[in-house]
């Protein structure tokens, strides 16, 4: 009896040593099973905060969900969100969702944008796009593209929505997307070595707003984060986006770090970061740098002493700090429509 004991023993070891050794061998050797518990992170079911504004706003808002736009990637949906009553082409504000590059759904903006249209009436595209690392940069900045195309060349899109007043927008990883995609559309040079052709015309984009977006990524080589977690979470994120495993000196990460490649002709912004898991030093170095070039910036950035505000804060609007910045962003998107 003894015996045997130790044999299953030895054998319950040995089989917790080959499944760690091919864990380890999986995630070293492939983004992908990193991804994939990540991307879980921004799976679960849209939560309404305040519901007491949502159910008055909604009750004039008309929704379209799941419509399909053309492109060679997967993923390619957009929910549609205009004001009831509409008698004329609106502004037209179009959101890249957040999600680590590698997950997430353009339905997570849902109360956002219902809020947004009711109170400015302008017309919201929200739209889906093929994550990391099934697709890899610039893939998802050429997405949109596709998006922005669609949008323009489908006739009875075109007599809803001014194309003339277009809004740029998104948050977390969906800021860097959206406006990468407002540089490729304001740098003739920059669009050139992203192999993109301009689609909207300089005056055609009015705005861009970014929520918690990492703006300067070059930062995240030099990161020094005590937690093992933010160092997965990054070395994850940044693998299966830019699409090799040495990433930090890859020359597609300079191309995404949108510091350097913003010029005077970027449209006014409005951009917010929180301190915590977040991005705020390179929004700070973004906010800066369009401040240089003197182009319009409202910030709204926080003092770590002062207070913590996590990631992503902005949706929770059951905060005071969400719902100021909810109201600074209809403010600004009011004045630029």
């Amino acid at each position: 009896m003894h015996l045997k004991v130790n044999r299953f023993i030895k054998w319950l070891i040995l089989t917790v040593i080959a499944i760690v050794t091919l864990v380890i061998v999986a995630l070293t050797v492939s983004p992908w099973p990193s991804a994939y518990l990540v991307s879980r992170l921004f799976s679960g079911p849209v939560v309404i905060q305040d519901t007491t504004s949502y159910d008055v706003a909604k009750q004039h808002v008309i929704i379209q969900k799941n419509i399909l736009y053309p492109s060679s990637q997967s993923k390619n949906t957009l929910d549609v969100y205009t004001p009831k009553g509409m008698s004329k082409p609106t502004t037209l504000v179009i959101w890249v969702h957040g999600g680590g590059y590698v997950g997430g759904d353009k339905s997570g903006v849902q109360e956002f944008a219902t809020r947004l249209v009711n109170d400015t009436h302008v017309a919201f595209i929200s739209i889906n796009y093929q994550t990391a690392p099934a697709a890899i940069y610039p893939s998802q900045v050429k997405q949109l593209n596709d998006a922005v195309l669609f949008l323009k060349k489908d006739a009875r899109l075109r007599e809803r929505y001014n194309f003339k007043q277009t809004i740029l927008g998104g948050d977390s990883a969906g800021a860097q997307i959206a406006l990468q995609y407002a540089a490729v559309q304001t740098n003739s040079q920059y669009a050139k070595s992203l192999g993109m052709a301009r689609v909207l015309h300089v005056n055609q984009l009015r705005a861009t707003v970014s929520y918690c977006g990492p703006l300067d990524l070059q930062q995240i080589r030099h990161e020094k984060s005590a937690s093992i977690m933010m160092k997965w979470f990054i070395n994850t994120v940044a693998w299966s986006e830019l699409g090799t495993q040495k990433w930090q000196s890859s020359t597609a990460l300079q191309q995404a770090s949108l510091v350097q490649h913003v010029n005077k002709a970027f449209p006014p912004t409005y951009i917010t970061d929180g301190n915590i898991y977040s991005f705020q030093s390179q929004g700070m170095a973004f906010a800066n740098r369009l401040r240089e070039l003197d182009v319009s910036v409202e910030s709204r950035f926080f003092n770590a002493q002062s207070e913590k505000v996590s990631h992503e804060y902005q949706f929770n609007y059951k905060t005071k700090i969400a719902q100021q910045t909810y109201i600074e962003t209809r403010n600004f998107v009011n004045r630029f429509k």
